[in-house]
């Protein structure tokens, strides 16, 4: 709908002095659905059960409930005129500009398609046959604009717009979330969904704020590209679907709601660091950890980086020198972890049990504190995309998350990279290659050329600003 709520202003002290009644059990009946504390903040605050009520309600009035998501706008903010509640509205008009102009462009040519019956019988004035039955709150907001008709002096355009830039509320992507990604994810975004014992690997827990697989260098937060990108491809040997049957509106809806969690879990740790640190939690510190946490995540685009010229098509000579890098120590040293065959067994991914020094095990945690192994590269399967820029983007950055690091911009003792960039498209191509076999003997040149198109022009199409798939 073209109309929206203003989004609430509180100060800091009317924060803290809602956030202590809300936990002291003063607030209406709880939603079905709560979301609640971690698990490490419940056990770090057994003690302080007045500052877990502090900071459990200080997270509901930051961030809404799972029936009632939203974001606090806080005075600054407000005068700012930014807004997170509103993601295709531009920054200083009272949202966030998180949609991007191309972004918001794909989402309305989709609801043309999407909506396709519906504005047809718009455009021949057929507005009782309009029907959005699969989506409970827009067919909710729809009957009331169609109850107000009357007070349009264009309401087929007004009818119009409402389906042609439909985009979903938080309340509405918190409900898709509920059905397609609460049994995996869980309710809080912790990856504890009933199913996920099930799982290997396990699904990913937003509430750190790391996500392994995005076109940002150190360490930033994902892009809503990146997010979204994941959403519409899936994650290639893990139970992560892809959800492109769902329309780019409803994409982008359940990156806002899975970002909202990934705030909201951000600043329940650094409430509880906070706590530990000053022996007592301040509205101060509630309000500057929310804006920081906020600040972190808009800084995302600034962390986006890509190969502005024609990736280089793979030839002997190049797989020859990838090869090289691959095994050098003092460079690519990929050999150390993944193996001279690239098999992810290498010498610095194990180290002995400490209960049975005879076998075995990984020397490595991911920063969930899971035992994690070097990805073998001669399956083929490349969880964050198997495409070249793909794979130069998890030598260069770096994996968010794991011990994978990033020697995009490692240098020697002589200033220079320790890995330029036409080694680094060597190393690409030699890594891709060791997938690729010709009658289980040797390495197959390649099959797809890549010199034909700038990486730019793939990037954008893929998960730049129109947030389209590629496949």
């Amino acid at each position: 709908m073209k109309t929206r709520v203003h989004s609430r202003a509180v100060s800091p002290l009317a924060l803290l002095v809602l956030a202590s009644s809300m936990g002291c059990g003063l607030e209406p009946e709880a939603a079905p659905r709560n979301l609640a504390l971690n698990d490490q903040t419940v056990a770090a605050l057994a003690e302080a059960p007045e500052v877990r009520s502090q900071v459990l309600g200080a997270l509901e009035m930051l961030y809404g409930t799972a029936a009632e998501p939203g974001y606090m706008l806080t005075a600054d903010w407000f005068d700012e005129g930014y807004d997170p509640n509103y993601p295709t509205y531009a920054e200083g008009d009272a949202g966030s500009g998180s949609v991007s102009e191309g972004q918001l462009a794909a989402i309305h040519a989709d609801n043309e398609v999407r909506f396709s019956e519906q504005l047809a019988a718009i455009a021949e004035g057929r507005y009782e046959d309009v029907e959005v039955l699969w989506k409970p709150g827009f067919a909710a907001d729809w009957a009331d604009l169609l109850a107000a008709r009357d007070e349009f002096d264009d309401f087929g355009e007004e009818a119009r717009l409402t389906f042609a830039e439909h985009s979903p509320r938080l309340a509405e992507s918190a409900e898709l979330y509920r059905i397609q990604c609460l049994h995996c994810h869980g309710n809080a975004g912790g990856g504890d969904g009933p199913t996920a014992e099930f799982l290997d690997p396990l699904p990913r827990d937003y509430r750190k704020g790391i996500f392994k697989f995005t076109a940002v260098k150190d360490k930033a937060h994902p892009r809503r590209a990146d997010l979204f990108r994941l959403l519409a491809e899936g994650v290639p040997g893990t139970a992560m679907p892809s959800f492109r049957r769902f329309s780019d509106a409803e994409l982008h809806g359940l990156v806002d709601y899975v970002m909202l969690l990934a705030k909201r879990g951000e600043t329940e740790a650094l409430l509880l660091a906070s706590f530990a640190s000053e022996d007592v939690l301040t509205a101060e510190a509630v309000t500057e950890t929310y804006e920081e946490v906020e600040a972190r995540w808009r800084a995302a685009d600034a962390a986006f980086f890509a190969f502005d010229a024609a990736v280089p098509a793979p030839t002997d000579a190049m797989l020859a020198r990838g090869k090289e890098v691959f095994n050098d120590a003092a460079t690519g040293n990929c050999s150390s972890c993944h193996g001279i065959l690239g098999r992810g067994d290498g010498e610095s991914a194990f180290k002995p049990d400490p209960e049975d020094p005879t076998r075995s095990v990984s020397a490595y945690d991911d920063d969930w504190g899971n035992p994690i192994l070097p990805r073998d590269l001669t399956t083929g399967i490349y969880r964050g995309g198997r495409r070249p820029i793909d794979i130069y983007r998890r030598i260069y950055a770096g994996i968010n998350g794991t011990p994978m690091p990033a020697v995009g911009e490692s240098r020697g003792a002589d200033g220079n990279r320790l890995v330029p960039p036409d080694d680094m498209w060597a190393l690409v191509h030699y890594v891709r290659s060791l997938s690729e076999r010709e009658d289980g003997e040797g390495l197959n040149p390649y099959s797809e050329l890549a010199g034909s198109h700038t990486q730019a022009g793939e990037d954008n199409h893929a998960h730049g600003d129109s947030g389209a798939s590629t496949h």
